[in-house]
């Protein structure tokens, strides 16, 4: 599952708590200064490790560091110079990648399944790649609003009731602290930062965001997620026990009861269908086969070739006239010997160096027709470029977005062309001979998951 190194404990110096979560108590972890978070960890010879990064400006940065009274456990501190820091506890072999979060767009919290939030928007969980700028799309929460720890403190929260662990009291199996009991918390935590000059004000913690999509009727369960992307839910079962499919955290877990939003839901099957892998079964409808469309012809006019020549002519047939022999077992021979052929093409074929040359082709034309295409929105590709991208596509699907990928970004970067315009030129340029309008809208389906997405 997608982002499956989750949180155990907030720290009780933190800007924003995470809802149910146990308060540690982290004095002995420097968190005003991330080389010295670095240094805790940094031990030859032992099981520790610790790291930190700044951004290019140097006003933000992420640390982490083994606990070094529980080497269990690990610290993430997150610093914003505006929206403070969030201090976490994760059990230590999660730490390295829960940090990792950081660089993808500087995310200074997560909540709810992967959620994240850079300090003023909040953006759905990464799923969907693009091969254009090379990471995820950053995809805004619609109509989102934050929950800070003032819109969560009231007169039921009573500081005296609140608890704040030691480390190596801490048992992550415990299970979520109850909500009224973790309101007690976050009283308790609220009233130490009253002692502390550069605490920032209760409005400003955020602690949780909501929004349509996350409201409990909008959530999809086991079955209508599965319903929603066209798979059984015995499948969405076997990859959830089997920790498969890449599947996205769940927003909400009551007990063994997952909820997914439905927007969530959405990006896994885009980019599911977006995968490399999968992605030249959109071409050819057909989900089982393992070969493109190219391939597929291939097979076809190698097995009416071999069956030709093993059973039309008289000469080679009496080879095959023994009364166990018959024009069904020959077919058979002819497929498999066909088949054989067809998957010695990726030996022959140089696909990797074919796409450079595509790439650089393409970017040729559209450089020499630059000042058009600011005019009428697309360049028309030469028809030598057509054809060989055009074939690049039939025999090597699973290839072609990461093509489509470094074409835009080229073009934008070298050439100063927007994406929209080569995207355009791109869908234009590929032509395939349809034989039916299945065939049209399978290539139309194609083009939708290989070229970049827009947002």
């Amino acid at each position: 599952m997608s982002s499956d190194w989750q949180p155990v404990a907030n720290g009780v110096r933190t800007d924003h708590p995470i809802p149910n979560l146990p308060f540690i108590d982290d004095s002995h972890i420097p968190i005003e200064d991330p080389a010295k978070i670095e240094a805790l960890g940094r031990h030859d010879g032992t099981d520790m490790w610790g790291r930190y990064d700044t951004d290019r400006s140097g006003n933000e940065w992420a640390a982490f560091t083994t606990d070094p009274q529980d080497h269990r456990f690990a610290w993430v501190v997150r610093f914003h110079p505006e929206h403070g820091r969030s201090i976490t506890v994760y059990r230590d072999e999660d730490g390295a990648s829960a940090y990792q979060e950081w660089f993808s767009g500087r995310a200074l919290l997560t909540r709810l399944g992967g959620h994240w939030w850079d300090g003023t928007t909040w953006y759905r969980p990464r799923q969907v790649i693009s091969y254009a700028s090379e990471g995820y799309m950053r995809r805004e929460v619609r109509q989102a609003t934050t929950i800070t720890a003032e819109d969560l403190l009231d007169g039921s929260c009573k500081p005296v009731l609140g608890e704040v662990g030691k480390i190596l009291q801490f048992d992550p199996d415990t299970g979520p602290v109850p909500m009224q009991q973790w309101r007690h918390d976050l009283a308790a935590w609220s009233v130490r930062r009253r002692v502390r000059p550069d605490a920032l004000p209760l409005d400003r913690c955020v602690v949780t965001l909501n929004a349509p999509e996350l409201v409990d009727a909008a959530l999809l369960g086991v079955d209508e997620f599965a319903a929603e992307v066209g798979i059984t839910a015995s499948t969405l079962r076997a990859y959830l026990s089997r920790d498969e499919g890449d599947l996205p955290a769940p927003q909400f877990v009551d007990g063994n009861r997952r909820r997914w939003s439905l927007p969530v839901v959405r990006d896994w099957d885009e980019q599911r269908r977006r995968d490399p892998s999968a992605v030249a079964s959109v071409l050819t409808g057909d989900a089982e086969s393992s070969l493109s469309p190219g391939l597929l012809n291939l097979w076809k006019r190698l097995t009416n070739n071999l069956f030709s020549q093993l059973w039309d002519q008289p000469a080679m047939r009496r080879r095959w006239s023994r009364p166990h022999r018959n024009e069904t077992a020959v077919r058979d021979v002819a497929e498999r010997g066909a088949w054989t052929a067809a998957l010695h093409l990726d030996q022959v074929v140089p696909y990797s160096d074919v796409a450079w040359t595509i790439e650089r082709t393409v970017l040729y034309d559209l450089a020499n027709g630059k000042d058009f295409a600011l005019d009428v929105g697309y360049t028309a590709l030469s028809l030598p470029t057509e054809k060989v991208l055009s074939w690049f596509v039939e025999y090597k699907p699973s290839q072609v977005p990461a093509l489509f990928g470094a074409i835009v970004r080229q073009a934008q970067d070298e050439l100063g062309i927007p994406p929209k315009i080569t995207k355009e030129s791109l869908r234009r340029a590929v032509k395939i001979k349809a034989k039916s309008d299945a065939d049209k809208k399978r290539l139309r389906e194609f083009l939708a998951v290989a070229i970049p997405p827009d947002k």
